[in-house]
């Protein structure tokens, strides 16, 4: 079985769908493992030794997750796999690469590697752009169900979301930024980043969590956690909206994290400092 639809972008260097990609800052940025899980959901979906979450730039396709391939961080942007499957509208399948004329001749089906299988959904945001996939790879031929590529697209959905949070951070970052030397307008600001953050991690606590926020400072803070937040090293804590609002603004390049990720003690460390509390760690 072959799966494809027509593409509504013509190639995946058209300007507005790379315009989207880099609003999203993601190309290069440290890994959290914020993506992590949903590669090994992939993997363990079709039972395939290798998945990887893509964003697919101009002249590369970049990891941001990677399940079963180490020491890779990005490929060519050759026809045939990603650069294609990040055009569709829905999930693209190559069930044996050796023998289907999209791929015979990408280096990853002739290569080391020996691609045979692929499968992929594409990562698509809420004003339409297709910014990468969510894919899934076998040295062998493979067969697929639609209950696994309604999984493989619902994983892609989730990457969305959580690009969405990220942005979300960081633009709230940069406009308080912009009001630092402005009296006045801080307040307003921070009721309505306080605002995207409550109603973007919404549906974000779905695992276990501490019960209240582990960002108390200058004394215990016994609000109820709402979102965890990192850092670009993978530090991070759960915190209430008001404490994950002060980080992101104080430490600008925090974020909405992934569940698995612990600490922040960076974060902590320092703002214990700012603050004067002898107490010196969290509780």
């Amino acid at each position: 079985m072959i799966v494809g639809y027509p593409a509504r972008v013509l190639t995946h260097t058209d300007p507005e769908r790379l315009s989207a990609v880099h609003r999203y800052h993601i190309l290069d940025a440290p890994t959290d493992g914020s993506f992590d899980n949903v590669a090994r959901v992939a993997a363990g979906v079709f039972g395939t030794p290798i998945a990887t979450v893509t964003i697919v730039d101009v002249d590369r396709v970049w990891f941001a997750a990677c399940h079963g391939l180490s020491g890779v961080t990005e490929i060519g942007t050759e026809p045939g796999l990603c650069a294609s499957a990040v055009l569709q509208d829905e999930a693209y399948v190559v069930n044996d690469g050796a023998v289907d004329p999209r791929t015979l001749d990408h280096p990853l089906v002739r290569g080391e590697l020996g691609l045979r299988f692929y499968a992929a959904a594409p990562i698509i945001t809420g004003d339409g752009h297709r910014l990468g996939t969510v894919n899934v790879i076998d040295h062998e031929p493979r067969e697929v169900t639609d209950t696994q590529l309604a999984t493989l697209t619902a994983l892609a959905g989730i990457v969305a979301d959580q690009l969405e949070l990220r942005l979300a951070a960081i633009q709230a970052v940069r406009a308080e930024r912009g009001l630092d030397q402005i009296p006045g307008p801080r307040a307003t600001a921070s009721a309505k980043l306080a605002g995207q953050l409550r109603h973007l991690a919404a549906n974000h606590l779905d695992g276990e969590h501490p019960p209240v926020c582990e960002l108390g400072l200058s004394s215990p803070c016994d609000k109820p956690v709402e979102v965890k937040v990192a850092d670009p090293w993978g530090d991070s804590a759960w915190a209430c909206i008001q404490h994950a609002e002060d980080v992101i603004i104080t430490e600008r390049s925090t974020f909405i994290a992934d569940q698995n990720l612990s600490g922040l003690a960076r974060y902590l460390q320092s703002a214990q400092r700012n603050t004067g509390d002898p107490a010196g760690t969290p509780r």
